[in-house]
């Protein structure tokens, strides 16, 4: 008799659970941490299966020991712990047969050739004199040869202004995504990861979008395109915000919080999460992304919530009653 396989656990639920063990690793939790757990245990079955399977992961690999474990939660830097955190939530797959890596990816970003942390945004100058800025948590390789320039990316966003060195006008540049590659005719554009997808923004020049498996699409100045490897979205208009992100601001008109916060979440370490009541709440503003603290205790000034923090590393904005 075949037993049927388990579905896996949510993304979202294993980096929950995933956090609750880092806790447990660091040390007696408090009376306020210790009830908040239990309280999230009972909320859904499924928080209970995902800890279930964190508490077999650790028999599994022969169990992390507690005083190793207590000893990089104190004394190593947060970058040390986010690392650590980001390997529990890669490790833990659920199925029939245990578990196994359920993406490349983190590893592919680790090993890029020009990568950022959760927070960072950094800006470059190539060889050819293009200018590329990567967003947070973002990957990207740089394969230039005799016959083209092309940019790899591996994860996250990055915006590009094309250079015009005359030695390497004749070779092409592209940027290669997993949907496709997207060549650059005299151009500032920004490449993100989106719904499963490809979002391209352009703001100045032309782009020939190439999906793998549809027809080419030429992109115009002002021009925006959702796509993935078979099929091509609607082009809608630029955003003009949407690249305020390598200024290192974050730019809200009259947008859903929920969706704000979203956006917030992958400039912070840890979990940040919107109460499903507050979400439809609207925002306007310009926020410094160098300081995300801020920028929660500047919503709870505004708007009418308040963050609750569980830890630094799980947040959640809620709505006042």
């Amino acid at each position: 008799m075949k037993h049927r396989a388990e579905p896996p656990v949510s993304p979202a639920v294993v980096e929950q659970a995933s956090e609750w063990l880092m806790l447990h690793w660091g040390g007696e939790m408090n009376d306020a941490q210790q009830r908040a757990f239990i309280l999230w245990q009972r909320a859904d079955a499924e928080h209970v299966r995902a800890w279930q399977r964190l508490q077999d992961l650790q028999r599994t690999l022969g169990s992390v020991p507690r005083d190793c474990a207590q000893a990089v939660l104190k004394d190593a830097p947060q970058r040390s712990r986010r690392d650590m955190l980001k390997l529990l939530s890669l490790m833990l797959v659920t199925g029939a047969t245990g578990y196994s890596l359920h993406s490349q990816k983190p590893w592919r970003a680790g090993l890029a050739d020009q990568h950022t942390a959760v927070g960072e945004i950094r800006r470059l100058t190539l060889e050819d004199g293009t200018r590329l800025d990567l967003d947070t948590d973002s990957a990207v390789d740089v394969l230039f040869s005799a016959s083209h320039r092309r940019i790899r990316l591996v994860k996250g966003a990055i915006l590009l202004e094309s250079g015009h060195k005359p030695e390497y006008l004749q070779r092409p540049l592209i940027v290669q995504t997993a949907a496709g590659d997207i060549q650059a005719l005299g151009t500032r554009f920004c490449v993100a990861e989106a719904q499963q997808g490809i979002r391209v923004d352009l703001y100045t020049g032309m782009l020939e979008v190439r999906p793998t498996a549809a027809a080419a699409q030429r992109l115009v100045e002002g021009q925006s395109l959702w796509f993935d490897q078979d099929r091509l979205g609607v082009i809608t208009a630029t955003d003009p915000n949407a690249s305020a992100w390598s200024e290192g601001h974050l730019i809200a008109e009259r947008q859903l919080l929920g969706q704000f916060l979203s956006q917030l979440s992958r400039y912070r370490p840890g979990m940040l999460r919107c109460d499903p009541a507050a979400a439809p709440l609207l925002i306007t503003g310009v926020f410094p992304l160098t300081d995300t603290d801020a920028i929660l205790a500047a919503l709870a000034r505004s708007l009418p919530v308040r963050v609750h923090q569980t830890t630094r590393y799980w947040v959640t904005v809620k709505r006042l009653a």
